[in-house]
């Protein structure tokens, strides 16, 4: 009998796998991968822990940072301290005579600002605070021995806090008019409108202040013409940066620039001093600290820019309708309840020296008495063959009518009369 004979053949292929080793591969990686999955995206996973890492730094961060604010303002909480130790004002400068070699901001007593010029120190006699009036007196400012120790008050601008803590209504640059009886201020021109409009406002249909320098022309006749400012807009913005300017505390008396005694050839080349006067005259003798009356506005307007010509710190002019203006507005809001219409002649009746009559207000000696004083502010008034194109401003010792806010025309030529004069406005 034949037997079957079954064989069993065993095949390798060492090129290829086998489908167990494949399984065994696929079922590796499958574990392989779960692993990392989880490793990466599980609880407490490698982005997880990354998170948490972030959220301690920037906790840690945010930390600091209210560490460091923390400290910036113990930091500056101590210098504040240190500085409301250090600060110096108005009454301290007073009693040092420091000289200011640079403009400076300084306060008063009652925190109020004030920009002094270079080469000024602030006067022994000043009041402490802007109510009371505060003021300036050269040192150096000026080269000009005779000029030296002439002395101008603040006028500020915006609101200033008064001596009892309250808040005066806020004073703008302007021309103004004054209600007759009680002073109360109307203005008609904002100064910051002056560029378009200083050629059209008329005060009283008569007074305008113009925007373009000119000498002027010294005529009896209707060719007759007014100096003008010699810096309007340069005036306007210098109020607006530093929050105020100067005005002269006494009227202009005489200090340099003549050869005689009797006349003088060129008033270009003269300065004018503020400063209590020493000798006054019906008619004008130029010796040192006599009172600068008899001269016609074309000559005062030389003398005021001249007297700060060559100084670095400030510019000096007659005063423009709206420096005289807004100082009336001050000196009222000060306190100085009509001060627009004092009658000036009731102080004094008769020619004097400036700043010897009791007629000071905030330390600004005489704008409602001894001599009317010349403005750059320019009159259309003729009488059909003369022209009057000057403005005089303030009171008159002859006559009772004339107050501070008083406006009146005057011609342009050469002499005037014992009862016109001019005093100095500052700028810086």
């Amino acid at each position: 009998m034949n037997k079957l004979k079954i064989v069993f053949r065993y095949s390798s292929n060492k090129n290829g796998i086998t489908l167990v080793s494949l399984v065994i591969t696929i079922i590796i990686l499958i574990i392989l991968s779960t692993v990392t999955i989880t490793a990466v995206l599980g609880d407490n996973g490698l982005i997880d822990q990354a998170q948490q890492t972030k959220n301690l730094a920037d906790s840690s961060i945010e930390h600091e940072d209210e560490n460091m604010n923390h400290l910036s303002q113990e930091y500056a909480n101590l210098r504040m301290e240190d500085i409301e130790i250090e600060k110096i004002t108005i009454v301290d400068y007073k009693k040092s005579g420091e000289v200011f070699n640079k403009k400076t901001t300084v306060e008063d007593e009652v925190g109020n600002k004030i920009t002094v010029p270079e080469g000024f120190k602030i006067a022994p006699d000043s009041g402490d605070t802007v109510e009371q009036g505060v003021v300036i007196e050269d040192v150096n400012a000026s080269t000009d021995k005779n000029v030296q120790g002439s002395q101008y008050v603040w006028i500020p601008t915006g609101k200033f806090k008064k001596d009892n803590g309250e808040l005066s209504n806020e004073i703008i640059l302007g021309r103004y008019t004054f209600d007759e009886n009680n002073g109360t201020p109307h203005m008609v021109q904002n100064a910051e409108d002056y560029t378009n409009q200083s050629d059209n406002i008329l005060i009283e249909s008569i007074y305008k202040e113009l925007i373009e320098y000119r000498e002027g022309i010294a005529s009896e006749r209707l060719d007759g013409l007014n100096a003008t400012a010699k810096g309007l807009g340069t005036f306007i913005g210098s109020v607006k940066l530093n929050g105020g300017y100067y005005i002269g505390r006494y009227e202009a008396s005489y200090a340099s620039g003549s050869t005689s005694t009797s006349t003088v050839s060129d008033y270009s080349v003269c300065k004018a001093a503020s400063k209590i006067s020493t000798s006054f005259s019906n008619s004008m003798i130029y010796n040192p600290g006599t009172l600068w009356n008899n001269i016609s506005q074309l000559n005062a307007s030389k003398v005021a820019i001249n007297t700060y010509a060559n100084s670095g710190s400030v510019i000096s002019d007659l005063p423009s309708s709206y420096a005289w203006d807004t100082a009336i507005v001050y000196i009222q809001e000060a306190g100085n309840t009509n001060y627009a219409n004092q009658d000036g002649q009731s102080i004094n009746s008769t020619l004097t020296n400036t700043g010897t009559k009791q007629d000071e207000v905030c330390k600004i000696n005489d704008l409602s008495s001894n001599i009317e004083e010349w403005s750059t502010e320019y009159s259309t008034t003729n009488n059909g063959t003369s022209a009057f194109p000057c403005t005089l401003r303030g009171g008159y010792y002859g006559s009772g009518s004339r107050s501070p806010s008083y406006r009146g025309a005057g011609n342009s030529y050469s002499g005037y009369f014992e009862g016109g004069g001019f005093r100095i406005c500052l700028y810086l």
